[in-house]
C-alpha cells in the first residue's frame, strides 16, 4: 500500500502536540493540587498552634481513674489532664495520691523511759467501808450485785438512780444521801474505799501510756502480768472483787519486791490501794518488822492493826523500788508513801515524764507539715488550739449516741491520723478522736473513747476498734450512724467490711445494714479492699489469703507459706494481672492468682510499713534493741523490684524506729520521721508519673 509521507509527518506532529498538551494539563493539575494541599496544611498548622499561645489560656479538665500499672491500688490513682483550646486538646497523666499508707502505731515503748509499775489492790471486805470522801455530785456510779461500787461509763438515762440487771446506777449527789458506805473505820464520808481506789487506779492507767503495768491483789498476788495494753489492764482491775476476810498488806507488798524484770526498766514502783487497815498481817522476817526503826509496837504480826506496811515500803525503797499509796487521808498511808520514797495519791505528774515525742508521721497539708507531738504522754502539739472545742462521748445506754462531756483534756498519744482536704482526723491511744482544721490548727470537736484506725468515704467517718472492741461510723457533725463489734475494717464506696475473729461481714456504709458474711479458717489479721479489681483481700492468722468479691463470695485462696501474722498486704497490677504482696515481720512474698511469683526473707530488719510505687516495693524496716524501744535500734528503707523480689537498694534512716512512709507528691519525696522528730527524705521525682506524661493531642477541624 502506498503512503503519503507528508501525511504521516502531519500525524506525528499532531500526536506530539497532544502529548505536550497532556503533560501540561497534568502538570497544571499537580501544581493546583499541591497549592491547595499546601494551603490546607498551612491552615492546619496555623490552626494547631493558634490556641496554644501565651495570650490564650486553655480550659483545663481533670479526670481521676484507678491506679496505673505498677502502683499501689490503695494509695494511688491516675489523674488525666486535658488542656483544651478552641480546636485542640492536649492530654497527659500523672500520679495522684488517693491516701497515705497510714498505720495505727500500737507498740508504744521507749528504752530511755520505761518505769515498771505494779498496782497492788487490797481485795478485802474492809474496802467496802467508807473512805472519808463524798461521791462526785454529777459523776455516775454503778453498785454491782456483789455490793461494790465502781465508776460507770456515762449514760443519759439516769437522773438520780436506775436499777438494771448489771446493778444500780446512781448519780453522786443521790448516792451521798442514799448509798452511804458503812463507816467501819470511822473515816466518815459516803464513798466506799473500793470506789476511791478503782477510780484513781483506772485514771492513772489511762494517763500512763508507754509504762508497763502489772496488777496484783493482796490475796492472790499478780493477776495480770506486765503489759502496756491499757484495755487489758483496766479489764483486769474491774474484774477484781473485794471478798477476802484477810488484809495481809505488808506480806503482799514484800512478796512483790522481786517481781520486776531485771532489764529494760528505768525505774520501779509499787502502788498500794488500800484502807491501810491490815488484817492477819505482819508475818515477815523479824529483821524487817521494824525496818524504819520508828519503834511502833504494832510493827509485828497481828490479826488486826499491824503497821508493818511502812517498814516494807522503806525496805523496798532501799532496793530501788518506790512505794506509793491510794486510800483514806490518814497519817499512816502518808507515812508509808514517805518511807517508800513515793507519793500519797500518785498521779501522772508524780513520775518524771519523757519530753516531747511522736509516734506517727507528720500531717501534710499542701506544703506544710505538722508533727503530732505528744507532751507528758498525751497529744498536745504547740500548734493545736482547743479553746472552741466541743467534747462528746458515746452514751452507754441504747441506742448508742453521743452526749456532752466535760472537756477534761486529751488522753493518750496520737497513734493514728487521716487527712481529708483541710481537715485532720487524729486518734489517740486512749480512743480520743479529734477533728482539726489544718489551716488554723483549731480543734472543732473531740469524741472520746471511739477512735483507733480512721477511714473516710462519702463524708462518713469510720473508726475503731475502740477500747470496747467496736467499730463506729459517724457523720462529721459529729453524730453516730451505726456501731458494730469488730477488730479490723476496710471501706469501699458503698460498703464497710468488718472482721471479728474468723468472720468477715459487709454492711452498708450509710446505715450499717448487714449484707453478707464469710468465715475464714482462722481469725483475720489483715483486711483490705482493692478498688481496682473490686475485691476484698483477707489474711488469716494461719497464713491463708482469701480473695472475695464485693458480696464476700469466695474467689481464690492463696497460701504463701510465711511464718508469723501478716503485718501488711499491698496490691497492684501488671498488664491487668493482679499482684498481691504479703508481708510478715520477717518475710515478703508476691503472688498472682496462679501462685507465688517470689518470696524472700527480710534479713534487713522487721517490716513496719510497705508501699508499691512504679513496680518497686518500698519496705520500711527496723532492727530493734533487746528492749524494743522506738528510740533505739536502727531503721532503713529497703527497695525491692516488685516483679521479681530482687534488692534494688537500701537507704539508712535513723538509729531508732522510723515512722512512715509519708508520700509528698509536691516535693517529690518519700519521708520518714523518728520519735524525736528527725526526718529523712528519699527523692522519688524520677518515678514514672511523678511529672506529667504526655498522652498526645487531638485536633478538631474547623467547619
Amino acid at each position: 500500500m502506498n503512503s503519503d509521507k507528508q501525511g504521516w509527518a502531519l500525524i506525528y506532529t499532531l500526536i506530539f502536540c497532544i502529548v505536550i498538551q497532556g503533560i501540561a494539563l497534568i502538570t497544571t493539575s499537580i501544581i493546583t493540587h499541591n497549592v491547595k494541599a499546601g494551603t490546607t496544611f498551612k491552615n492546619l498548622l496555623s490552626q494547631r498552634h493558634a490556641g496554644a499561645t501565651a495570650q490564650e489560656k486553655p480550659l483545663v479538665k481533670y479526670t481521676v481513674l484507678d491506679a496505673p500499672e505498677g502502683w499501689d491500688h490503695a494509695c494511688f490513682s491516675t489523674e488525666i489532664i486535658e488542656k483544651q483550646w478552641a480546636n485542640e486538646s492536649r492530654y497527659s497523666w500523672r500520679i495522684k495520691l488517693a491516701g497515705q499508707p497510714y498505720r495505727v502505731e500500737k507498740d508504744l515503748q521507749l528504752s530511755s523511759w520505761r518505769p515498771y509499775i505494779i498496782i497492788l489492790l487490797d481485795d478485802s471486805e474492809g474496802m467496802l467501808s467508807s473512805c472519808g470522801q463524798a461521791y462526785g455530785p454529777q459523776d455516775l456510779y454503778l453498785k454491782r450485785t456483789g455490793g461494790e461500787i465502781v465508776p460507770s461509763a456515762e449514760r443519759d438515762d439516769v437522773l438520780n438512780s436506775l436499777t438494771t440487771p448489771d446493778g444500780t446506777y446512781f448519780r453522786g449527789s443521790y448516792g451521798n444521801a442514799w448509798f452511804q458506805a458503812f463507816n467501819m473505820f470511822h473515816f466518815g464520808g459516803a464513798m466506799q474505799g473500793w470506789t476511791q481506789s478503782i477510780s484513781h487506779i483506772t485514771g492513772l492507767i489511762d494517763d500512763m501510756d508507754l509504762s508497763p503495768i502489772a496488777v496484783a491483789t493482796v490475796s492472790k498476788g499478780i493477776v495480770q502480768p506486765f503489759t502496756s495494753d491499757r484495755n487489758t489492764l483496766i479489764e483486769a482491775v474491774l474484774g477484781i472483787h473485794p471478798q477476802g476476810h484477810e488484809a495481809r498488806l505488808s506480806e503482799a507488798c514484800y512478796d512483790l519486791i522481786n517481781s520486776f524484770p531485771s532489764t529494760c526498766g528505768t525505774s520501779k514502783h509499787i502502788i498500794i490501794a488500800t484502807t491501810g487497815v491490815a488484817a492477819d498481817d505482819g508475818n515477815i522476817p523479824g529483821w524487817l518488822q521494824d525496818f524504819d526503826h520508828d519503834g511502833n509496837p504494832q510493827d509485828t504480826a497481828l490479826e488486826s492493826g499491824s503497821h508493818c506496811l511502812d517498814d516494807v515500803a522503806a525496805y523496798a525503797f532501799s532496793k530501788g523500788i518506790r512505794v506509793h499509796t491510794i486510800g483514806p487521808d490518814t497519817e499512816f498511808l502518808k507515812k508509808t508513801a514517805t518511807q517508800g520514797g513515793g507519793s500519797y495519791l500518785p498521779s501522772k505528774s508524780t513520775f518524771t515524764l519523757p519530753g516531747g515525742f511522736v509516734c506517727q508521721i507528720p500531717s501534710l497539708y499542701g506544703t506544710a507539715k505538722r508533727f503530732l507531738t505528744n507532751t507528758h504522754l498525751a497529744f498536745r502539739p504547740l500548734w493545736l488550739t482547743t479553746d472552741t472545742m466541743s467534747c462528746l462521748r458515746p452514751m452507754a445506754n441504747e441506742p448508742t449516741h453521743l452526749g456532752p462531756c466535760t472537756p477534761s483534756g486529751i488522753k493518750g498519744a496520737a497513734t493514728s491520723l487521716y487527712m481529708e482536704g483541710q481537715r485532720l482526723l487524729c486518734s489517740t491511744s486512749r480512743g480520743d478522736l479529734l477533728s482539726i482544721d489544718m489551716a488554723t490548727g483549731a480543734c472543732s470537736w473531740m469524741v472520746k473513747e471511739v477512735g483507733s484506725r480512721i477511714g473516710v468515704k462519702n463524708g462518713i467517718i469510720v473508726t475503731g476498734p475502740n477500747l470496747a472492741g467496736n467499730i463506729t461510723a459517724m457523720n462529721s457533725t459529729p453524730e453516730i450512724r451505726w456501731v458494730e463489734p469488730g477488730e479490723l475494717f476496710t471501706l469501699s464506696q458503698g460498703n464497710a467490711y468488718i472482721a471479728e475473729g474468723k468472720t468477715v461481714s459487709s454492711f452498708t456504709l450509710e446505715g450499717g445494714i448487714p449484707l453478707s458474711q464469710f468465715t475464714l479458717d482462722s481469725p483475720a489479721c489483715t483486711l483490705e479492699y482493692d478498688s481496682y479489681f473490686g475485691i476484698v483481700i483477707a489474711g488469716s492468722q494461719s497464713g491463708m489469703i482469701y480473695i472475695l468479691d464485693q458480696d464476700l463470695k469466695f474467689r481464690h485462696l492463696l497460701t504463701p507459706g510465711m511464718p508469723g501474722d501478716f503485718t501488711s498486704i499491698r496490691s497492684f497490677h501488671q498488664k491487668k494481672d493482679l499482684r498481691i504482696i504479703a508481708l510478715t515481720p520477717s518475710r515478703a512474698a508476691c503472688m498472682n492468682l496462679s501462685g507465688i511469683l517470689w518470696s524472700r526473707s527480710l534479713e534487713e530488719g522487721v517490716c513496719t510499713n510497705a508501699l508499691v510505687m512504679d513496680s518497686k516495693l518500698y519496705v520500711t524496716t527496723w532492727t530493734p534493741d533487746a528492749c524494743r524501744g522506738m528510740d533505739s535500734g536502727s531503721s532503713s528503707v529497703l527497695i525491692l523490684d516488685a516483679l521479681n523480689g530482687e534488692k534494688v537498694s537500701q537507704e539508712p534512716l535513723f538509729g531508732a524506729k522510723a515512722f512512715g512512709s509519708l508520700v509528698d507528691l509536691i516535693s517529690g519525696t518519700l519521708e520518714h520521721s523518728s520519735w524525736s522528730m528527725d526526718t529523712r527524705q528519699l527523692d522519688i521525682t524520677d518515678l514514672a508519673g511523678m511529672k506529667p506524661v504526655s498522652l498526645g493531642s487531638k485536633i478538631r477541624q474547623q467547619m
